[in-house]
């Protein structure tokens, strides 16, 4: 950590500007914030993200006994999920932070609603972390994984069950199709 008004520091930083927090204020009241949410998360998954509230494990697709997936292990942006035979490898392998993004490689990847788009129908694919909406995602009681920007819940297209079948964003119906499970 580095003090928001130090110019010089250990590492890489000529100044607090890469600082994943900072501490602002003067005794007895400091206050701690984030500067960099990517490198928190980041920190916290390998540390196993103990007490943060963040959860990694494979996300199934219950009603196809599937796992969420990304097509041949690729990292290029734009890479269409899909559900396969979950193989606990990196590409079925989802981290929930603490600020709601589904990521995937240690963090290195977010779940991401293809082109900010929020209708029904929208591809669900890889990419880059960008701080958008489009890449926040809740994981409801009732067993749904809800887009924040468009309230669209995480759908198995067409109902499928069968490996390779497409993920989208669709209304959320309640169906078995819309129903995950994370770890």
């Amino acid at each position: 950590m580095k003090f928001a008004d130090q110019s010089q520091g250990p590492g890489p930083c000529e100044n607090a500007s890469c600082a994943i927090t900072s501490l602002r204020g003067s005794a007895p009241n400091y206050a701690l914030s984030i500067n960099n949410q990517s490198g928190l998360d980041r920190l916290q998954y390998a540390w196993g993200a103990g007490s943060t509230g963040a959860a990694t494990g494979p996300v199934h697709a219950v009603a196809a006994g599937r796992c969420l997936d990304v097509p041949g292990a690729s990292q290029t942006n734009g890479t269409a999920a899909q559900i396969w035979d979950c193989t606990g490898n990196g590409n079925q392998t989802w981290t929930h932070t603490t600020s709601n993004r589904l990521t995937v490689y240690g963090g290195a990847k977010c779940l991401d609603a293809t082109n900010n788009q929020t209708t029904p129908g929208t591809p669900v694919a890889i990419w880059d972390r960008n701080g958008g909406a489009n890449q926040q995602w809740v994981l409801d009681s009732n067993g749904t994984i809800t887009g924040v920007q468009s309230g669209l819940c995480l759908d198995v297209t067409g109902a499928s069950t069968a490996d390779g079948a497409k993920v989208e964003l669709w209304t959320c119906t309640g169906q078995s199709n819309q129903q995950w499970k994370l770890g």
